[in-house]
């Protein structure tokens, strides 16, 4: 009874999503026939998907998504900090353990603060029907892979120069960033794997500041090797300011700590900041499957 409950979830969830995700690539297609600025179509783009993805979570009920108590505080001081702010983007991070980490994280930014965000897509995903649509329209960024596997994070050198050129573009010219500093889909969700420091890099070089969007349970509404997800679950969602007044002053911060440890005060920054960041989203995870675990 169980196994059919699932099926059947799965299927309305799957039919649900693609119903609406297809009035938004037609939609997403006329936009871009119109005459206007690209950056401005790409943000209208954006907010059609999260209204297409909102809809489809509100006809889902059996996916039930909850908020920290301070995740509407964190986003307001956050959006306050950012204010009259041109020199320095903000930057998203988050966890990823599923495909549904998108979906939920595009559903629960503010407006205001997703129509300047752009972030990294598998570049097989600019091949799928529909999706492709959505990356393209939006103005997401590729990323090629030379290996899937685990652990490895390996990618091709060359053509990522050249997508690095246009992220740097998209940074300097008032553009935001979301990204999951783990770099690929994380197996075991409970432990966040290491961070990549070429998105510390990238932060520091734009001194950006940082919130993150931790999530909890969406493998289990969506698990990763399935194609489409929609089990019944509930999703937890923490949001912090990690970075409010920019990288460097953090790290800055961290350097002048009592409590800094050895490893720490003789990595780079780089090094310092992705163990730190690490850390504190580890935290936000932990304390949302406690609660989980009390549930």
């Amino acid at each position: 009874m169980g196994s059919m409950l699932g099926k059947l979830c799965v299927g309305c969830f799957g039919a649900c999503f693609a119903l609406n995700l297809l009035w938004a690539t037609l939609f997403m297609r006329f936009v871009g026939l119109l005459p206007m600025e690209k950056r401005r179509r790409e943000s209208i783009c954006l907010v059609v998907v999260q209204a297409a993805w909102r809809i489809s979570l509100f006809f889902c009920p059996w996916v039930s998504i909850s908020h920290s108590d301070d995740t509407a505080a964190e986003w307001r001081g956050m959006q306050q900090k950012m204010e009259g702010v041109t020199e320095q983007p903000l930057m998203v991070l988050g966890n990823h353990a599923s495909f549904l980490d998108v979906i939920v994280a595009t559903c629960c930014m503010p407006a205001s603060v997703l129509i300047k965000c752009r972030t990294y897509m598998d570049a097989h995903l600019f091949a799928m029907p529909l999706i492709s649509t959505v990356c393209r329209s939006v103005g997401h960024f590729p990323v090629y892979f030379n290996s899937a596997e685990a652990g490895v994070f390996k990618v091709d050198k060359e053509k990522n120069e050249k997508v690095d050129q246009e992220v740097d573009k998209h940074l300097h010219s008032g553009g935001w960033l979301c990204f999951y500093p783990e770099g690929q889909c994380n197996r075991t969700p409970d432990q966040l794997m290491p961070f990549r420091y070429g998105g510390m890099k990238k932060a520091l070089e734009f001194d950006a500041r940082l919130i993150s969007v931790v999530c909890h349970g969406n493998e289990k509404v969506w698990p990763r090797k399935m194609k489409m997800g929609g089990l019944p679950g509930s999703i937890r969602v923490s949001c912090k300011q990690l970075a409010p007044d920019g990288v460097k002053a953090l790290v800055k911060q961290l350097r002048e700590s009592e409590d800094i440890s050895a490893e720490d005060k003789k990595g780079e920054d780089f090094e310092l900041l992705a163990r730190h960041l690490q850390r504190v989203m580890q935290t936000q995870y932990d304390d949302m499957n406690g609660r989980a675990k009390e549930d």
